[in-house]
């Protein structure tokens, strides 16, 4: 239970950070300009928003979760490891077009 609150106390910071991360990515495609191409369009958005979406998702089922007194820390440590599989994905997916 200790470790379900402390993880979904300390995700808001990773996903902070990743978030940024997709921002601070869009310098990357300076060099395209305008026609970077629809996997570029596609990861940036994925980078800054997937994070969130998936930390307040696995947050509530959590909370559900110790709510109903069932171990929940499983699905806080799931929702990390979907968030990274999405996030390491949008960034092959954006560094592979952009060369």
């Amino acid at each position: 239970m200790v470790v379900t609150i402390v993880l979904i106390c300390l995700a808001p910071l990773v996903c902070l950070a990743a978030s940024l991360w997709g921002l601070f990515s869009t310098m990357a495609t300076a060099s395209c300009g305008s026609d970077c191409g629809a996997a570029v369009n596609l990861a940036i958005p994925l980078m800054i928003v997937s994070p969130w979406v998936i930390w307040s998702t696995v947050t509530v089922w959590s909370i559900v979760r110790l709510v109903r007194k069932k171990p929940a820390v499983w699905v806080m440590l799931l929702g990390l490891v979907v968030a990274t599989v999405i996030y390491v994905a949008a960034n092959i997916m954006m560094f592979a077009v952009l060369g």
